[in-house]
């Protein structure tokens, strides 16, 4: 579109139509073009999230990813093996509760209020990945659910799993691996002797 009209404004031989020239039909045009790229970005960038989402539904991921930001409510990590980004959050969502980081704007980072603990840009951090089950919001259809982040490492009391909670998932992700296993089993036990069989 561009080109044409640069072309039809420059070559004042060039044959066109008359909505190249027409200052309202070209604004038109413009304006329905617009729109249906903003759509096209929309719809990508919602079957991502889809597909994220149905990817790593009932599976719990621990994988190292790198602090790309840091925010005043938690920080942004990269996770380079499956290129995710993601925020883990220092405080809860939906409660007011102090956060257990605070953020410190001179060094740019995230500093517990003993000093003991901090998350600077780059840092190499640990973390789980898992489809929250919770809606998003009370804005949002109860349809939609959203990846999550939550730290393992660097361990940071009231914001890291808590070593109970992560020998749970690591037991419940081998139990869902073993029957994963079995069901792949029988699949291949049937494949090789459908005629064993009985029909119901």
């Amino acid at each position: 579109m561009v080109h044409r009209l640069l072309h039809a404004s420059i070559d004042r031989d060039a044959v066109y139509g008359s909505e190249l020239t027409d200052k309202l039909k070209m604004n038109e045009q413009c304006d329905v073009l617009n729109h249906r790229h903003r759509m096209a970005q929309q719809a990508s960038r919602s079957s991502v999230e889809l597909y994220t989402n149905l990817f790593f539904k009932e599976k719990t991921i621990e994988e190292t990813g790198y602090v790309t930001q840091i925010l005043q409510n938690g920080f942004g990590v990269l996770i380079p093996s499956y290129g995710i980004e993601g925020v883990v959050y220092t405080t809860a969502r939906d409660a007011a509760a102090p956060s257990v980081l605070e953020y410190e704007q001179e060094a740019h980072a995230l500093v517990s209020p003993d000093k003991k603990s901090e998350i600077r840009l780059f840092q190499r951090v640990r973390v789980i990945l898992q489809v929250d089950d919770k809606p998003v919001s009370a804005n949002v259809s109860s349809m939609r659910r959203k990846l999550s982040l939550r730290l393992i490492e660097p361990m940071i009391a009231g914001l890291s799993i808590e070593a109970d909670e992560l020998k749970a998932l690591r037991a419940a992700k081998k139990t869902k691996a073993a029957s994963a296993e079995e069901d792949g089993k029988i699949v291949e036990l049937v494949a090789k002797h459908p005629e064993q069989i009985q029909t119901i």
